[in-house]
């Protein structure tokens, strides 16, 4: 075979292995947060037999039990917190500003030591349906009167429907072996809740 004729069926040869390469579909990516989490199956709405003012006394949200773990998810009034603040941080008190009105506030629990769960960074989102737009802010640890927690002041975006959505990232703190797939993987809830004149009117189904 010639020079000129081997040269000319090489390139005919990557050519064609080119194309059928082109047509093998790419590997599929693992989903990020957003898209995991809008695959999750909507909350069941429970409709309060009387306005509940979170202002006054901590109001449930919802439970999910999903990923080896309870999401407990509640509102109440905003409130002061002993935070680090500034560059460098420093501790020192953080008074709600006018607008934080309210205390979001996520309970994140083992179910089977019945501990509530550290280490972990947490999202939460929360888009007001009517008009579309989105408040999102993470959670940071607290501890409180009802031990440890994940909260932050918001002030939300004023009265409405609500779609939230939780998002628990791995934890960082080591596993026994045999533990060594659990919550190996970030985990999400959806919530409902409805806001009138301020008051919660109604809020999702607790799932267990």
């Amino acid at each position: 075979m010639s020079p000129l004729r081997y040269t000319a069926l090489t390139f005919a040869l990557a050519a064609a292995c080119a194309g059928s390469w082109a047509q093998i579909p790419a590997p599929s990516q693992p989903h990020s947060q957003q898209s995991a989490a809008a695959q999750l199956a909507e909350p069941k709405i429970k409709r309060l037999a009387a306005a509940a003012d979170p202002l006054k006394k901590a109001v449930l949200i919802g439970r999910v039990a999903t990923g080896n773990m309870i999401f407990q998810l509640e509102l109440e009034g905003s409130e002061p917190m002993w935070m680090q603040m500034g560059n460098p941080p420093l501790w020192d008190a953080h008074v709600p500003d006018t607008d934080e009105r309210y205390h979001v506030e996520l309970k994140l629990t083992d179910p089977k030591t019945k501990t509530r769960i550290p280490y972990a960074n947490i999202h939460f989102a929360a888009t007001h349906q009517e008009t579309g737009k989105t408040v999102a802010l993470p959670l940071p640890p607290m501890w409180g009167n009802s031990g440890l927690h994940y909260s932050a002041n918001s002030a939300l975006l004023g009265d409405g429907t609500y779609a939230a959505t939780v998002t628990v990232e791995v934890p960082t703190f080591q596993r026994e072996l045999k533990d060594k797939d659990l919550w190996s993987q970030a985990v999400s809830a959806r919530f409902h809740f409805k806001l009138v004149k301020g008051k919660l009117t109604e809020v999702s189904q607790a799932s267990r």
